[in-house]
């Protein structure tokens, strides 16, 4: 492994500042940050998720249970993922933050409704 002199480390202090939002773990190598593999790999884990309770929505649609809770939880999951880790500034993070607000608003009356 390969060590920074001084210079090197100041140079590299003065391409990348060290404000909040670029404060992440980044290895020197790859410039991979740990927020990436998260953003990404919890997207692909939800929609995932998304594909199995569609196809077992369709597959068992027929029998005289609740088929609607877990497509309607795991789309509150993708709306809330989207809303604060994809639209950061301006007018689509505001729709999408209120597009995820009432969805969690839903899902917990549709819950409330079938518990009751």
């Amino acid at each position: 492994m390969k060590q920074l002199t001084d210079t090197e480390k100041q140079e590299l202090q003065e391409k990348s500042p060290n404000t909040a939002e670029d404060s992440k773990e980044t290895s020197a190598v790859t410039g991979f940050t740990s927020s990436y593999l998260w953003k990404y790999g919890m997207l692909a884990v939800i929609l995932c998720l998304f594909a199995f309770n569609l196809f077992h929505f369709f597959e068992f649609r027929n029998f005289g249970y609740d088929q609607y809770g877990l497509p309607m939880i795991t789309l509150m999951l993708l709306f809330n993922h989207i809303a604060f880790f994809f639209t950061t500034k301006g007018r689509k993070s505001v729709v999408m933050k209120a597009v995820a607000c009432v969805w969690i608003v839903l899902v917990f009356v549709y819950m409330f409704w079938v518990l009751v």
